[in-house]
């Protein structure tokens, strides 16, 4: 990573428990290969059990099947399981953000989709924004064509 784009704001990643307690994240998506050997580093359900089971957050999960063999190294896998959490109030985001994964993003991802993955997470449009702009300065940027295609409009859809 080139450090020339800083970062001005508290990325969610690895703190999403803190920050939904906080009250500064209404949602939060993990994942791993499906069957999985649990991780709680991968996907923190212990850590998030209590506040579900006291009401303070909701839990939904759901397994993506794979749409075609994997690799022989992961012949066992046999899909994507999604663990998702959130703030009473903001449940609404589960069926946001599976609708993205399943119905829009199998045509690709996209800007339109980063920013809108960005916003279902507790992001606002210029964090998103800045972050792009440091993927792009990525040195393996270039794996993600996306990044570099204009938008039809230059404001987050």
């Amino acid at each position: 990573m080139k450090p020339d784009v800083a970062l001005h704001y508290e990325v969610h990643t690895g703190r999403e428990l803190e920050m939904m307690l906080r009250g500064d994240k209404p949602f939060a998506h993990f994942y791993d290969q499906h069957p999985e050997e649990p991780c709680e580093e991968v996907i923190p359900e212990q850590a998030f059990a209590p506040y579900v089971d006291a009401g303070t957050f909701e839990k939904f999960e759901y397994v993506e099947l794979l749409r075609k063999p994997p690799r022989a190294q992961y012949s066992h896998v046999k899909g994507i399981r999604h663990v998702f959490y959130a703030c009473i109030g903001e449940a609404w985001r589960f069926d946001a953000y599976v609708r993205m994964q399943l119905e829009l993003a199998p045509n690709g991802w996209s800007i339109a989709l980063e920013c809108m993955q960005g916003r279902l997470l507790g992001y606002e449009d210029w964090q998103t924004d800045l972050h792009l702009e440091r993927w792009r300065k990525h040195d393996n940027a270039d794996r993600f064509p996306w990044l570099f295609v204009p938008e039809e409009s230059d404001d987050h859809n």
